[in-house]
């Protein structure tokens, strides 16, 4: 690895937290007219654009004939579903809370993973890391602050995204690696829209999208998502992952500055100090993890 690949791969990694950031912005300024149910089938519709893309400037369709088992789709559906229900559980908090404070209690996901991957994968975490995610669970509840008067359950909704987007992040790593990471981005691209637009159907409430400026928000945040997942995948096609992971915390201080820039939010007091905790257990996990064997990253589906 060069210090040329790793400058490029951060490049383009911030390059796909800002789309994700961006994407957020859009489904907070879109979830004051319809209903969330819908802006996530149709993020995940005009999503599967970027993912075709990934497909045929990779391996080309024929890849997906490599998801042959029915292991690989139970494990594609089940993580479809927990990917539909993180987009259902952050994209409420986006229009419940301030901006920076629901995209960075969604970094959760980390800790789920830890937590997660002893019972799916049957890993061994040991004490630093157990002590890690109580440190930043810890961090968490001072972001919570539940027995303030400004605490609202709406707040438990990016934790529930984070745990969702975790599981999803785990459920991937049963899926062998013969199998081609844009394989399986569209396969789950098109899963997650399929669960999600028979619920919107079985649930009535959709609003008719007529004017151009909503069609264009719409096809904007679906592009933004799907650039953030391709930004993800090549940045850690670019070096070794646990060079790059710790990198990705520079999302909460990008989703600040977005909240400030669209929305002059700046829930300073809200954050800290249990951002910081947050943070560094999140670090403190990752560093732990540089030294077991490098994280498979085929789970860059986030949002």
């Amino acid at each position: 690895m060069t210090n040329h690949n790793l400058i490029k791969a951060i490049a383009i990694l911030l390059i796909g937290l800002a789309a994700f950031d961006l994407m957020s912005v859009i489904v907070r300024t879109l979830g004051e007219v319809f209903p969330i149910l819908q802006i996530s089938v149709l993020r995940n519709f005009f999503g599967i654009i970027p993912a075709l893309i990934l497909l045929f400037i990779g391996p080309g369709v024929t890849a997906l004939k490599k998801i042959k088992t029915a292991v690989h789709w139970r494990v594609i559906v089940i993580r479809s579903a927990s990917v539909l229900v993180a987009q259902l559980a952050y994209y409420t908090a986006l229009t419940e809370l301030e901006f920076a404070t629901a995209a960075t209690l969604c970094f959760t996901s980390p800790f789920f993973v830890t937590l997660l991957s002893i019972p799916l994968l049957g890993h061994n975490v040991g004490y630093i890391r157990f002590a890690a995610v109580f440190v930043g669970f810890f961090g968490v509840a001072a972001i919570l602050k539940p027995f303030n008067d400004n605490f609202t359950f709406w707040m438990f909704l990016p934790i529930l995204a984070g745990f969702g987007y975790g599981l999803s992040s785990v459920l991937v790593k049963l899926i062998p690696n013969e199998v081609p990471s844009a394989a399986i981005q569209i396969t789950q691209q098109i899963v997650t829209f399929l669960i999600g637009s028979c619920f919107l159907i079985i649930q009535g409430d959709f609003v008719p999208v007529i004017s151009l400026s909503d069609i264009f928000y719409f096809v904007l945040m679906g592009f933004c998502g799907g650039v953030g997942v391709l930004c993800l995948i090549m940045s850690y096609r670019l070096v070794d992952p646990s060079s790059l992971s710790v990198f990705e915390y520079f999302g909460i201080p990008i989703s600040f500055v977005m909240g400030w820039l669209f929305f002059d939010e700046a829930p300073i007091s809200t954050l800290f100090p249990g951002v910081l905790l947050l943070v560094g257990a999140g670090l403190l996990i990752i560093l732990r993890e540089r030294k077991r064997s490098p994280m498979d990253q085929k789970n860059a589906s986030k949002y």
